[in-house]
C-alpha cells in the first residue's frame, strides 16, 4: 500500500526521500493494528497532497486552509446532521419505521453519520482523528450521491461540494491545528444552523417561508463577527468563510425553491 501512496508525491521528492519514507512507515506500523496502519498511510497521503498543491504551514494557501478547516468541519457537521434529521423526522412520522435497505440511500445515511460524528470529534478536541473520519465520510457520501442519481438531490453539485470540503480538511497543514476559540466558533455556527432547521423539519417552528439560505446566512454572520473581532486577520477570516461554504451552497441548491 505504501508504494501506491508514494506515487502521490512529486517525482523529484519521491526519488530523493522515497526510501526514507517507506522505511519510516514500516517501522511505525510494525506490529500495530490495521486501523493504525491505515491512519499512518492517510497521513503520508495527506503530506503528499499538500506537497503537490504547494500547501505548507508557511504558505499563504496553507494558512488559509488552516483557518478554514474548523469552519469546514462545522459546516459538514451541520449539513450531514440536517440530512440525518430530515430522514429521522420523515421516518418517525411513518406508520411503521422504514427499514434500511442495502442501497445507495443507506450508504448516504451512514456516511452522513460518519461525517457528523467525525466533525464533532474534531471540534471537541481530537482534531486529527475526527477530521480524517469526516474526510472518509464525505468521500463516501459523494460516491453514494453520484450512484443515487437525481432521486436524492443533485448528482453533480452535491458530490463536487462534498469533495471540496473533504479536500480542505485533508490538505490543511497538520502543524497548524485550530485553536479552541476557532473550534468553539465553528461549533456554535453548526448548532445555529442545525437546531432551528431541525425544529422546522419537526414542525415545531411555524415557518412556511424558504429556509434554504439560512445556513449561508448564519455562516456569513459568523464570518463577519470573526472579522470584526480580529480586524488584523479580517481578509483571512473572510476568505476562510468563502472556502468553508460549498456544502451550504449545495444545501441551498437542493433544498431551496
Amino acid at each position: 500500500m505504501i508504494e501506491a501512496v508514494l506515487r502521490l508525491y512529486p517525482q523529484r521528492y519521491r526519488l530523493e526521500a522515497g526510501d526514507e519514507i517507506v522505511a519510516a512507515y514500516r517501522e511505525s506500523v510494525d506490529g500495530v493494528r490495521a486501523v493504525d496502519r491505515l491512519r499512518e498511510a492517510a497521513d503520508i497521503a495527506g503530506h503528499a497532497l499538500r506537497m503537490r498543491l504547494g500547501v505548507t504551514s508557511s504558505s499563504t494557501a496553507g494558512q488559509l486552509l488552516a483557518a478554514a478547516a474548523p469552519q469546514v468541519a462545522g459546516v459538514a457537521a451541520a449539513y450531514c446532521g440536517l440530512h440525518l434529521s430530515r430522514w429521522y423526522v420523515a421516518a418517525s412520522l411513518s406508520p411503521a419505521f422504514p427499514p434500511l435497505d442495502p442501497d445507495s440511500w443507506t450508504v448516504r445515511l451512514f456516511a452522513s453519520a460518519v461525517v457528523a460524528v467525525g466533525a464533532v470529534t474534531a471540534l471537541t478536541g481530537r482534531w486529527r482523528a475526527g477530521a480524517w473520519a469526516a474526510v472518509v465520510g464525505l468521500v463516501a457520501y459523494a460516491a453514494a450521491t453520484v450512484a443515487s442519481g437525481p432521486a436524492f438531490g443533485d448528482p453533480v453539485v452535491t458530490p463536487v461540494m462534498a469533495l471540496l470540503a473533504a479536500l480542505v480538511l485533508a490538505a490543511a497543514p497538520p502543524d497548524l491545528p485550530p485553536g479552541a476559540r476557532d473550534r468553539v466558533t465553528a461549533g456554535v455556527t453548526a448548532a445555529a444552523v442545525w437546531v432551528p432547521v431541525t425544529a422546522l423539519y419537526a414542525g415545531v417552528l411555524p415557518v412556511s417561508t424558504d429556509y434554504g439560505l439560512w445556513p449561508l446566512l448564519v455562516l456569513a454572520a459568523c464570518g463577519v463577527a470573526g472579522a470584526l473581532r480580529q480586524r488584523s486577520l479580517a481578509v483571512v477570516r473572510s476568505a476562510a468563510i468563502v472556502v468553508a461554504c460549498p456544502l451550504f451552497l449545495a444545501y441551498a441548491h437542493t433544498v431551496g425553491p
